[in-house]
């Protein structure tokens, strides 16, 4: 999820940004998880062997 400040950004105006995160975030508890995601491993695995196929062929 964006954060704050880049939803101001998306719609053109903090007001309405705000008054949008508002509603659903009224008494929602908010976690922010850092580190590898769950669901991109299989993405992420598969672009790591396609780039250490570029970079055998490049060197």
């Amino acid at each position: 999820m964006p954060a704050p400040d880049d939803w101001a950004t998306a719609f053109g105006d903090a007001t309405v940004a705000a008054a949008m995160l508002d509603r659903p975030l009224h008494r929602a508890a908010v976690a922010g998880i850092d580190g590898p995601s769950y669901r991109l491993r299989g993405h992420q695995s598969q672009a790591e062997t396609i780039r250490a196929g570029v970079n055998a062929r490049v060197s």
